[in-house]
């Protein structure tokens, strides 16, 4: 998918997230901050199976910190009590090394998410600073995003790519050692009426393989496709959107290696954790057998990358435990697993949960932070974050005519903050002493394949910035 600064890629790193502040209602990096001003959010109950606004108990919301201002997002409501909270496994340790197994060397792969592929073909000199870059840093394996070619629009899933502009640009990353994945995705490529257009971007790719030279054939197709940012995940939807993601990536699977590609897909580091709600993992239905989703997907794929964003290595939330479940799942089905590195701009979030019983009407003041349920008469439903008395007046103005408010206290919110996600700002001298650790603690796994860097054109900015 074509990113955005944020993109919400942690989205859930949220539920199994960065270490919450002890305090960060008022702090800032450090500084004290003025208050944010009036933030909301239209919300559709549909997507969380809720009837009506009356019938809201909970939720979460999440303000990100964005350049031109704070804004807001939510990522649940809930009709019913919070449910008793279930024990959570604890993560496996890392795995004990065997000194032979210790002793032993072999040859690791790096690998580079490219989104900007477009700027690549249309610009002859970005093209030579990118080749450039694949060269001195040894990548040898690109996910390289498809571009739809010159006058002509993505489809529903389907990419009508230019063999005849990229084909080259493969031919040039082979003479450096690099090969390339067909790289794409988007949220709504699970529903059922994407699944063709996908399959079509596939079978072009095929076509494009068997109609060139080797050296400028992509080595396999790649999805990150993300189904817990569609419309009704965290509703009664979410059952049917693992169903379709996994059967979208089956019938990828069989065209691709029908044609002799390789299968990828990349997947955030909570795909085999329990539910921080119900304790349950996620299962999809596929082929009339329900299994866990990671285990149905890790039956399809040749490598996954593990959106395994964390800026240091040790520890229960660390790079290294984060990673053991698809290590483990890797070496039972031989799928080989890259450990995702994140070098872009990330954006600090606050997150806030409430629930209890609401308030009727508005707050009556304004000192403290509020999260207020407004049913509009047009049926809309929003939500707004209140942080002062002079947002409570703009909000009072704003709600005239409200066919329904209830407020909640919003609470001291969990910070997840993009330092701990992102080496963006950290430095170069940091990524290096976190990566090399991870690596020398992750080399003899069978299934760990290397390091991949998300993306070239942030972590270039990162090491030119050094």
């Amino acid at each position: 998918m074509t990113p955005t600064p944020q993109q919400n890629r942690d989205f859930v790193a949220t539920n199994r997230s960065c270490d919450a502040s002890d305090n960060v209602d008022r702090r800032r990096g450090g500084a004290w901050a003025a208050a944010i001003p009036l933030i909301g959010v239209d919300v559709d109950l549909a997507d969380y199976g809720i009837d009506g606004p009356e019938n809201v108990l909970r939720g979460r919301v999440s303000i990100v910190y964005a350049p031109d201002g704070p804004r807001l997002s939510m990522y649940y409501l809930r009709d019913r009590p919070p449910p008793p909270r279930p024990s959570v496994e604890t993560p496996p340790p890392p795995a004990e090394v065997a000194p032979a197994a210790a002793g032993r060397t072999r040859e690791l792969r790096t690998a580079l998410w490219v989104w900007n592929t477009e700027d690549l073909l249309g610009d002859r000199s970005e093209r030579d600073t990118f080749l450039e870059f694949i060269e001195a840093h040894a990548i040898t394996h690109v996910f390289l995003y498809l571009p739809a070619a010159k006058g002509e629009s993505p489809s529903a899933g389907y990419i009508p790519f230019d063999g005849s502009e990229i084909g080259p640009l493969l031919g040039q990353l082979r003479a450096r050692g690099a090969v390339a994945y067909a790289l794409d995705g988007d949220r709504d490529y699970v529903l059922p009426e994407n699944h063709a257009g996908v399959y079509r971007t596939v079978e072009r790719v095929v076509a494009h393989n068997r109609s060139v030279p080797p050296e400028q054939r992509f080595h396999g197709v790649r999805y990150d496709i993300e189904p817990y940012l569609a419309p009704g995940f965290q509703g009664p939807r979410r059952q049917d959107l693992l169903n379709g993601y996994v059967e979208l990536i089956a019938g990828v699977a069989q065209r691709a290696h029908d044609g002799d590609l390789a299968v990828a897909v990349d997947i955030p580091f909570w795909f085999d954790a329990p539910d921080e709600e119900t304790g349950m993992y996620m299962e999809a239905v596929f082929a009339g057998e329900r299994r866990k989703l990671l285990e149905h997907l890790m039956s399809l794929v040749d490598d996954i990358a593990i959106m395994d964003y964390r800026t240091r290595a040790d520890g229960p939330n660390g790079a290294l435990a984060l990673a053991q479940g698809e290590l483990a799942l890797g070496e039972a089905t031989g799928v080989g697993v890259f450990v995702g590195v994140e070098t872009t701009r990330l954006l600090d979030e606050d997150l806030h949960t409430f629930f209890g019983s609401p308030s009727e009407g508005l707050p009556t003041g304004g000192n403290a932070r509020w999260l207020v349920l407004e049913g509009r008469a047009d049926g809309r439903v929003r939500v707004w974050l209140v942080d002062s008395a002079e947002a409570l007046d703009e909000l009072a103005v704003e709600t005239e005519g409200a066919s329904f408010l209830r407020y909640w206290p919003a609470g001291r919110p969990a910070r997840v903050a993009a330092d701990q996600q992102s080496f963006f700002a950290l430095g170069r001298e940091l990524m290096e002493r976190v990566t090399g650790q991870v690596v020398r603690d992750l080399s003899s796994r069978p299934a760990f394949l290397g390091l991949a860097f998300h993306d070239y054109v942030g972590l270039r900015e990162l090491l030119n910035r050094d």
